[in-house]
């Protein structure tokens, strides 16, 4: 990180006009807010400038997102007079106003301990990147951070933060140096020769040139882009809107300087360079949003069906049954996006196993509630769906919804089709298991008996909830096993992964057992629906964010073990008053 910083001269020695510019922009009131945003064709041309990051080439508009959700926590930086400024410019102009951001504060820190380590006000959130870099204690806690990734130990939420700030501030050092923003590919002279120096095939595509590294032709197309980026702002000193002060050539002209920059670039390679396709559709997927439009819709929809139940409004049921399959479709369209965006199923973090436990869920609860008509199925299925992409729309910090390339030992889609997607798929039906063990002893609590009509109907759609989870669970671990045995040469090596799994497999036949030989009644069968979730739970999110060990941590991430138990906690005490409740009502009736 620290590094990267001393290359700042020759940058800026080599990018003067750049700084003369960047110059005119402070001028204009571009960052300060008293201009208006540069017009959308320009900004939307900037949004489709392919990027190499992470292993991959990637839309500009999504690794401006990627870097502002990871520095300043949010994907648009919010201005002195409080208008929400797209990740975009607030990029493109760390490079051009080194300085002036160096000032601001848009280093977003949340842990406490961190900051008193750091001697920071606990108040504050937010840490201009010159004041970190020139905190005495900044080393002292890097180098703390670094004997204790030596160890290989757990990271603790103290060192996940502290991992987290080095992140940021590299990242934000490696923009602004234009170190970080590769634009141009190599071409295939070079990956020839860097191949003869390797003297072996390297196994990806050569890194692409920087905007700091650009020399001749690839450094007058790139000024062309900054050049068009300030004619498409107010004049300085303008206090009118940029609809007055700028001709409608000034947005147009920066399109067009992108386009020619882009179609300079991929002459140098073809092959290397994504197509405008390919691009377009990363982009549509990061505007769109579907899976927060899904999740709003998942929400009307159980309201439909809640009333049409609590009222016999058929109309409503129709109205719910409509609103639900058009989220579900939805929710397919932004997944399918994400399949063709990645060529493979999008399985391989927590993310993506939330979103596609929420897709299963609800396609389970269709089909129950196609056959039963009963209506809690699909009010069950919906909420589940809510939950799902409600935290993973929120929670962006703990559950990572970046397209990474796969670890290698992934790499088999086969595989990672077979066996993850079946393994998940058991935890949709557990999921909607729990939703409906919940809603039950709602049932309890508003004092229908465990005989009602209602109860048994409920109780039976878990039992058969149940029974697809155990054997998509079962069909999983024996296919896990499989897989384990082609990538790792072992079939089972209780690892915690596969502990838990087969921990939650045990769990659950126990239940269907008790079931079917008369222990379990139709309250046990509630309650054990949704305390045997939390073997689901571990399984699923507890072994990589809790106890962080074993071959099936990668790609996970890390964070919000507090919140996961709050709500764990809660839900026990929840069971424990409607059971109580129901027990009572019983002996006393």
């Amino acid at each position: 990180m620290i590094q990267i910083a001393g290359r700042v001269r020759s940058f800026r020695n080599r990018w003067l006009s750049v700084w003369v510019l960047g110059f005119l922009l402070l001028g204009s009131g571009f960052v300060t807010g008293s201009a208006q945003a540069v017009p959308a064709m320009g900004a939307e041309a900037l949004r489709f400038l392919p990027v190499q990051d992470a292993g991959r080439v990637k839309p500009f508009d999504t690794f401006a997102r990627e870097s502002m959700q990871l520095i300043y926590g949010s994907e648009s930086f919010t201005s002195a007079r409080g208008e929400k400024r797209p990740a975009i410019e607030i990029i493109f102009t760390w490079m051009l106003l080194p300085q002036y951001w160096d000032e601001q504060k848009i280093v977003r820190i949340d842990h406490k301990g961190l900051k008193d380590s750091l001697k920071l006000e606990n108040e504050e959130k937010y840490f201009a990147p010159k004041e970190l870099f020139a905190n005495p204690r900044l080393t002292l806690v890097m180098q703390e951070l670094q004997a204790f990734s030596v160890t290989k130990q757990k990271m603790t939420p103290y060192f996940s933060a502290a991992q987290r700030l080095e992140s940021q501030l590299g990242t934000f050092q490696a923009i602004k140096t234009g170190q970080a923003v590769r634009v141009v590919p190599p071409t295939p002279e070079e990956l020839k020769a860097a191949e003869a120096n390797a003297g072996q095939v390297p196994m990806a595509p050569q890194k692409w040139q920087a905007v700091g590294e650009l020399q001749g032709e690839a450094q007058v197309k790139f000024q062309e882009i900054i050049h068009a980026l300030v004619k498409a702002l107010p004049a300085p000193g303008s206090e009118d809107s940029a609809a007055t002060q700028v001709e409608p050539a000034d947005g147009a002209s920066l399109g067009l300087a992108v386009e020619r920059f882009k179609s300079f670039a991929r002459a140098r390679n073809p092959e290397l360079y994504p197509s405008e396709t390919d691009i377009s559709i990363e982009v549509h997927e990061k505007t769109f949003h579907p899976f927060k439009i899904t999740w709003a819709l998942y929400l009307v929809a159980a309201i439909l069906v809640a009333i049409s139940w609590h009222l016999g409004n058929r109309k409503a049921y129709a109205a719910g049954w409509f609103v639900g399959v058009l989220a579900f479709l939805i929710h397919t369209y932004g997944f399918g996006l994400r399949v063709y965006l990645t060529g493979r199923p999008p399985v391989s973090n927590m993310y993506e196993s939330v979103i596609w436990v929420s897709w299963g869920c609800f396609v389970f609860a269709m089909i129950f509630e196609a056959l039963s008509l009963r209506r809690f199925v699909l009010i069950s299925g919906a909420l589940v769906g809510v939950i799902c992409l409600i935290i993973a729309d929120l929670a962006p910090t703990i559950l990572d919804s970046s397209l990474q390339p796969l670890e290698p030992v992934l790499r088999s889609n086969m595989w990672l089709t077979i066996h993850v997607l079946t393994i998940t798929l058991s935890y949709s039906a557990f999921f909607l298991a729990w939703g409906l063990g919940n809603l039950g002893l709602g049932f309890l609590l508003r004092g229908f008996g465990q005989n009602d009509e209602r109860v048994r109907d409920l109780v039976l759609s878990i039992y058969r909830c149940v029974q697809i989870g155990v054997v998509l669970l079962a069909a999983g671990i024996i296919l896990g096993g499989v897989w384990a045995d082609y990538s790792w040469g072992r079939f089972w090596g209780w690892d915690p992964k596969e502990t838990w799994a087969f921990i939650a497999l045990l769990g659950y036949i126990a239940i269907l057992h008790g079931r079917l030989v008369g222990w379990v009644k139709n309250v046990g069968m509630l309650v054990t629906s949704i305390m045997a979730f939390n073997l689901v739970i571990m399984a699923w999110y507890g072994v990589n964010f809790v106890l962080g060990a074993g071959l099936h941590t990668y790609g996970m991430g890390a964070g919000g073990v507090q919140y996961v138990a709050a709500v764990v906690l809660l839900n026990i005490l929840y069971v424990g008053y409607a059971t109580y409740v129901s027990s009572a009502r019983r002996k006393y009736a």
